[in-house]
């Protein structure tokens, strides 16, 4: 090995441990932060880091070059991480915004969904608890004699009746750009989410609100 050679492996080094420096001491900062056991957007801060390096190596190992494919107004849910400040972090549902998606396009404008009311949110229907959905769940209960499937259903019909009395609120001030491989997946194979969509009449209001906000 060459004079050259031995120069160029040896700052190939030195740039790797500097990095790994700075790795060690974000893991550490995590640590620390996680030890403060605290509340609020921080509750499942490990396990929204974890899925943080999950996701970023999924995307490097799999190289997705299509993705699903989402209509505006359709509703979601987000994985938004732990961010600083008052920005949005956690696990939240959103709507659409988005025009013409296609499968090629990897991101989706969404504007985020609470359950808590503020000045600057935006009353709009209850989404989750669909009457006519859970219906059609608990007539395929009714009909279904395999103790896996059951289970299933479920398991949908419980988590979507305790959304029942929920209000819900469009966060405006906090439309997001967002990667499609933050959409979190859907319960099992019964979870009706993907045929819930805002109405005409609710995406018009919400149209008038984004033009106030980020208009003159």
């Amino acid at each position: 090995m060459n004079k050259t050679m031995e120069k160029t492996n040896k700052l190939t080094n030195i740039s790797q441990e500097k990095k790994h420096l700075k790795l060690m001491k974000a893991h550490q900062n995590n640590i620390t932060i996680s030890d403060k056991n605290l509340e609020n957007k921080y509750t499942n801060f490990e396990e929204s880091k974890l899925d943080e390096s999950k996701t970023l190596l999924y995307e490097i190992n799999t190289k997705p070059n299509h993705y699903k494919r989402f209509s505006r107004g359709q509703i979601v849910r987000i994985k938004f991480g732990v961010n600083i400040g008052s920005e949005f972090s956690g696990d939240h549902y959103a709507i659409v915004i988005s025009k013409k998606d296609t499968m090629l396009n990897p991101i989706i404008h969404v504007i985020p969904l609470t359950s808590k009311r503020h000045n600057y949110n935006v009353k709009i229907e209850n989404l989750l608890y669909n009457e006519n959905e859970i219906n059609k769940l608990k007539d395929l209960l009714n009909n279904e004699n395999d103790a896996v499937k059951i289970k299933k259903i479920k398991k949908c019909i419980k988590y979507y009746e305790s959304k029942k009395d929920k209000n819900t609120y469009a966060c405006i001030k906090h439309l997001k750009t967002v990667s499609k491989l933050s959409v979190c997946k859907l319960i099992n194979e019964y979870d009706y989410l993907n045929n819930l969509k805002i109405s005409n009449n609710t995406l018009k209001m919400i149209d008038d609100e984004i033009i106030k906000e980020y208009t003159l």
